[in-house]
């Protein structure tokens, strides 16, 4: 008697599930990307696809970095020139420009003064 090929009894062998350490989600306006090996609390860079607020990001940055002090190689701080507040003034200005473009409901009320009657 000739063993044919034996009949598997019982449960089917099954295949190592594969673990995705690395993958990304689109959504209409970014794009999420995750790397379970650099942190599994969320996503690690988040692209935005929407140019509405990229204008304005760039602006905030350049303040942040005109804003942030500058040093010496000794480790003293550097001085604050005249040309660098123009340049922070300047961009502060441009900022805000950008801003109230793109909400116009946080621009401030203007104030203004109360006419005085002529006829009296």
């Amino acid at each position: 008697m000739r063993h044919e090929k034996k009949e598997n009894r019982g449960r089917p062998s099954e295949k190592p599930v594969e673990i995705v350490r690395q993958f990304t989600r689109e959504y209409d306006d970014s794009i999420w990307h995750y790397d379970l090996d650099k942190t599994d609390k969320g996503p690690y860079l988040v692209e935005m696809t929407d140019p509405t607020y990229d204008k304005l990001e760039k602006l905030y940055d350049k303040l942040e970095r005109l804003n942030k002090p500058k040093y010496h190689e000794n480790g003293r701080k550097k001085r604050t020139t005249k040309a660098d507040k123009i340049k922070m003034e300047a961009t502060e200005r441009a900022y805000w420009k950008e801003h109230y473009k793109l909400f116009p409901e946080d621009k401030p009320k203007k104030r203004k003064s109360r006419k005085k009657n002529a006829n009296v």
